[in-house]
């Protein structure tokens, strides 16, 4: 499902057959590293300079050339972060855009609102350069120097500053009541965004619980259950150079009040002693085989049963661990990206789950048996040039976006 309040429609199944690259969205400069449908027209993604642009779907796609997908220029940036955008969420049933960021903020967006201002911008500079090779100087110019695209212009409602390090994990509940944000510092914080999707009151967004793990790793993925009474962390510090360093974890809690419910890695690892867990030594062989190189990416199904955990990082072939929430065991292993995942979510009735990764694709498979029923895009050397950072389903499950760090937010027709 998308990552926010789930669509209003009776019937939310994902139907599969032959998909198609239906666009190619420009996002050149800095690689795009987060996306988000906020319905079933609007898509938003940001880049590792901070930039947010909005895209609008036509409800024609126009003449293209054939096996080429149609391209798009956005109509709104929305300005504000100062670095890397980690994580884009849809929330208030599209109204809301949350974005997290390596600015230590996370901030608000009414993307129904009128634009404050406008400007120009190139978003095919690239396109251009490769254009103007050997043409004459006075072609060259008229190239290079010809005019963007007009986009409005934004400003957030709201900043939250509470954290004093990098943001890496934001995660929100079904209902769109709640959400989690996890930092660099091991510090992850759950919001009451209750006034902001009820009675609009940005300012009325508070904290309601935090918790701290290990100060020498960071939180590196989070996820709420669908009624936000449940929170999941990952903790990962990547390489280690010295064996005192803690271990990775993975770990279950009341968003109410922060307590810790379950640790993960002890149902996994049931044979370590927890005076070994610590060490990150003897202990990283056992909880390295469940981890990999870090959780990166964690979602819960839409009825909160099933936890989608995707291992990152540069790794052999990845895979997408499907675990048990009442139990905390793992039922199932699927997918398989060479050299790590990079996000997963599941489908609005749970039966598929879906994963991007470094080797430049978008798979989506069963949750019942695992089996893989399609793949968007090609592998590394094909369609794509890089990974699919990021991706989000439209919330009539039509589609499939995916960030593509190459430069493009590619989408899919299923």
């Amino acid at each position: 499902m998308r990552r926010g309040l789930p669509p209003k429609q009776d019937d939310r199944s994902m139907q599969i057959d032959k998909p198609t690259h239906q666009w190619q969205l420009p996002f050149e400069g800095s690689w795009p590293t987060s996306v988000v449908f906020l319905d079933d027209r609007r898509i938003a993604a940001g880049n590792r300079a901070g930039q947010i642009y909005l895209w609008e779907l036509p409800d024609e796609i126009p003449e293209r050339e054939e096996g080429k997908p149609a391209p798009l220029a956005p109509s709104l940036r929305f300005d504000g972060h100062q670095n890397s955008i980690s994580r884009l969420l849809s929330v208030g049933d599209g109204r809301w855009l949350v974005s997290g960021g390596l600015d230590r903020t996370i901030r608000f967006w009414d993307t129904r609102a009128e634009s404050q201002s406008s400007d120009e911008v190139v978003l095919d500079g690239k396109v251009r350069e490769q254009r103007a090779r050997r043409k004459s100087k006075e072609e060259k110019a008229a190239i290079l120097d010809a005019p963007g695209v007009k986009v409005g212009v934004m400003a957030d409602r709201l900043t939250l500053t509470s954290h004093t390090e990098w943001i890496k994990a934001l995660a929100v509940n079904a209902t769109g009541n709640r959400l989690i944000s996890g930092d660099d510092s091991c510090l992850s914080v759950v919001w009451d965004l209750a006034p902001l999707v009820e009675a609009d009151r940005p300012a009325d967004v508070k904290a309601i619980c935090q918790w701290r793990g290990y100060p020498r790793v960071w939180v590196s993925s989070a996820a709420l259950s669908p009624d936000g009474a449940t929170a999941f962390t990952a903790e990962f510090a990547g390489r280690r150079s010295s064996f005192d360093v803690p271990a990775a974890q993975a770990r279950l809690w009341d968003s109410t009040n922060g307590e810790m419910k379950s640790d993960l890695l002890k149902v996994w690892t049931p044979k370590v002693k927890d005076e070994d867990r610590v060490d990150s030594y003897g202990y990283g062989r056992e909880w390295g085989k469940y981890i990999k190189r870090g959780l990166i990416a964690a979602a819960f199904s839409p009825d909160g049963s099933t936890l989608a955990l995707g291992q990152g990082g540069e790794t052999d072939t990845a895979k997408v661990l499907l675990v048990d929430v009442k139990t905390g065991a793992i039922s199932r292993e699927v997918s398989g990206h060479k050299q790590g995942v990079c996000d997963v979510a599941f489908s609005a009735d749970g039966k598929f789950v879906l994963s991007s990764g470094r080797d430049t694709v978008v798979r989506i498979c069963q949750v019942s048996d695992g089996k893989q029923v399609a793949e968007l895009g090609k592998g590394r050397g094909g369609q794509f040039k890089d990974w699919i950072h990021s991706l989000s389903v439209s919330p009539d499950q039509k589609r499939v976006a995916g960030a593509d760090i190459a430069g493009m937010v590619h989408v899919w027709s299923l």
